[in-house]
């Protein structure tokens, strides 16, 4: 790519202007509902050398998240010839990105002025990071901040090994569907945040008060169980009082498109109609034998759930042993989607209708992932777990931080009894009960409604 070509994809080159016209500025500007991850800019540090990468799965405002840094800088008067936009999608292979960079930041190493190189959907280059790790050494990048946009986590680890000490200021940085308590932060409500041990020592007038305080979130909640998090789902919603065909259909290319990276084995059509009876549910990879063809079967749908996984499609939940502390990666997982518009397109394309008590499942999950530990995407090899005894009873998941294990159960019912818990009781002594309605206290074991649980709740 020559730098004229480079001249038609950063138009604040010609006119600083140009930005407002910009087709994901202007798409943002016209939603109704309008997130800006103010907790990801804050991790950005625009006056020092860093490298930053940030994943997410694709539709989820990466793109409209640079261009929007991109506004910020050019309305702080910084000079337009020291930003640049790159798509990587755009280029054949890691030398052209290479010698592209190059032949932009050739035209200003006279000057000792910062250069903002922002590369959208980077992973899409195989070895991209032979090229940035060149730049680094070769001093080009010196006074650059870099951020670089992927829709894989697959080679956050390679990325971690071959810029060892060469990331300056950078982080990796996650961009997930928003939770519920971001969905409310946009709409200017006041929502107090707790930890999950901060919520374990909530007694039941404090929850009732919370609940009498926030009662109005309950319709909102309502709401984010259909729409989910992506953005244009929660416009849609918004505007139309549902997900339109065409927000669906963007969604479907972007979960069948990953899909179809990973079926040369697989008959996708039949595992589509199989995963309404495995979501939420505990599944070992041989039970999936029968959608494969070829003598290495079970690697080829164990590798094809953990690329959907790396791709922020799927959770993949692994049994934790918290008496050795640690995962047995050979007992049964369980998959989650990461949002509900993952459930519309697979029940869609399955014509199977998935019940509203596994997407809850999926959205509490959503809310105990931390996306400070996502070395491996959605491959939560690092957590939030869940458990089973030998007898079969279950703890939905396992949440663990500091050596300190807080047992979750989410029972979306219309009443809860001792019975409900009893195994949690019994094993751990104290735990969460994330209920539709009911609000208890029973030595140790807590009873609060999902919706609450999931607006006052923030992992740090």
């Amino acid at each position: 790519m020559n730098i004229q070509d480079l001249g038609i994809t950063n138009p604040w080159w010609r006119d600083r202007r140009a930005i407002e016209t910009d087709r994901h500025i202007a798409r943002y500007e016209s939603f109704e509902f309008r997130f800006y991850p103010e907790s990801l800019r804050k991790e950005i540090v625009f006056n020092e050398f860093g490298i930053y990468t940030l994943r997410g799965p694709r539709q989820v405002g990466k793109t409209t998240f640079l261009k929007l840094l991109i506004k910020e800088l050019l309305n702080k008067k910084t000079n337009p010839h020291n930003i640049l936009f790159l798509n990587a999608e755009g280029l054949n292979d890691r030398h052209e990105l290479t010698s592209t960079l190059i032949e932009y930041l050739n035209l200003s190493l006279d000057t000792n002025e910062m250069k903002y190189i922002f590369i959208d959907e980077i992973t899409s280059i195989i070895d991209w990071q032979l090229s940035i790790k060149y730049l680094v050494d070769s001093g080009y990048l010196d006074s650059c901040v870099a951020i670089l946009t992927g829709s894989s986590a697959i080679d956050l680890k390679y990325s971690s090994e071959r810029l060892p000490g060469r990331k300056g200021k950078g982080k990796d940085l996650v961009m997930f569907p928003l939770s519920f308590r971001e969905y409310l932060l946009t709409s200017k409500s006041e929502v107090p945040k707790f930890t999950i041990s901060e919520i374990m020592d909530l007694s039941e007038r404090d929850t009732k008060k919370l609940i009498f305080e926030l009662s109005f979130l309950q319709s909102k909640f309502q709401k984010y169980l259909i729409s989910g998090g992506f953005p244009l789902s929660i416009n849609d919603f918004l505007s139309y009082g549902k997900i339109s065909e065409d927000t669906i259909r963007t969604y479907s290319d972007f979960m069948l498109g990953e899909i179809s990276k990973h079926t040369e084995k697989l008959n996708m059509l039949q595992l589509l109609k199989k995963l309404p009876d495995i979501f939420a549910q505990r599944f070992s990879w041989n039970s999936l034998l029968e959608y494969v063809s070829g003598p290495e079967s079970v690697d080829t749908i164990k590798s094809y759930f953990e690329n959907l996984s790396y791709s922020f499609v799927f959770s993949i939940l692994y049994f934790y042993d918290f008496t050795k502390g640690k995962i047995k990666p050979r007992k049964q997982k369980k998959i989650f989607p990461i949002d509900p518009i993952i459930f519309e397109i697979v029940s869609f394309h399955s014509s199977r209708i998935i019940d509203q008590s596994k997407v809850v499942e999926a959205i509490v999950l959503r809310h105990l992932i931390s996306s400070r530990s996502l070395n491996t995407g959605l491959n939560l090899i690092d957590g939030p777990y869940y458990w089973y005894s030998n007898k079969g009873k279950e703890i939905d998941f396992l949440h663990i931080n500091d050596g300190v294990t807080v047992p979750v159960e989410v029972k979306y019912q219309n009443s809860i009894s001792r019975s409900d818990y009893i195994t949690m009781k019994r094993v751990f002594g104290e735990g969460i009960i994330l209920t539709k309605k009911d609000v208890f206290e029973d030595n140790g074991i807590i009873g609060i409604p999902v919706w609450l649980f999931c607006a006052i709740c923030g992992l740090r």
